[in-house]
């Protein structure tokens, strides 16, 4: 019978596109785990936890892969809010600040809550999937900003590639 699934052909573009990628050796951001435990559904109170920790690893791996610099800072001293992280110093660093600032900035309060508080806080189904949605979002958008510093490389690898296609 039929599939549910979508069927997807990779044109030339697209191979060319997941080859150049991988001969970069792309390092995954490791954010990307929490997000896929936030989405194994343990309840909506881990849901959000585990989002807003996907969230808060990316930005710190985000800034550090855009400015290495920072890694230190990112990594041994308590962090500042998301709302200030994905906000004034995203745009510092990448020249623009994420669209999902708010809701991010937001979200890390309901976490704290849901951390700190030892009291039951009923979340509402649909906001905790609109929020892992928000966090999918913001990590997909920093990896693009990611890629777009790195895009030199990048180019220099399709060259590479193009000219060893060439030859053989």
């Amino acid at each position: 019978g039929e599939s549910l699934r979508p069927v997807y052909s990779l044109d030339s573009e697209w191979k060319d596109h997941i080859q150049t990628l991988l001969d970069l050796c792309e390092e995954p951001f490791i954010a990307f785990e929490h997000l896929h435990e936030a989405r194994r559904h343990r309840g909506p109170r881990f849901t959000w936890i585990e989002a807003t920790t996907a969230a808060e690893l990316a930005i710190k791996e985000a800034l550090g892969r855009l400015e290495p610099r920072l890694s230190p800072l990112l990594l041994e001293v308590p962090a500042p809010p998301l709302r200030k992280l994905y906000g004034v110093i995203l745009e510092e660093v990448a020249d623009e600040k994420s669209p999902y600032v708010g809701p991010l900035g937001k979200g890390a309060e309901t976490r704290n809550k849901l951390v700190h508080r030892p009291e039951k806080i009923e979340l509402d189904l649909q906001n905790v999937v609109d929020y892992v949605a928000i966090v999918d979002r913001a990590i997909w958008h920093l990896v693009g900003l990611c890629r777009r510093a790195d895009a030199p490389r990048l180019h220099r690898a399709a060259l590479e590639r193009s000219r060893k296609q060439g030859a053989s």
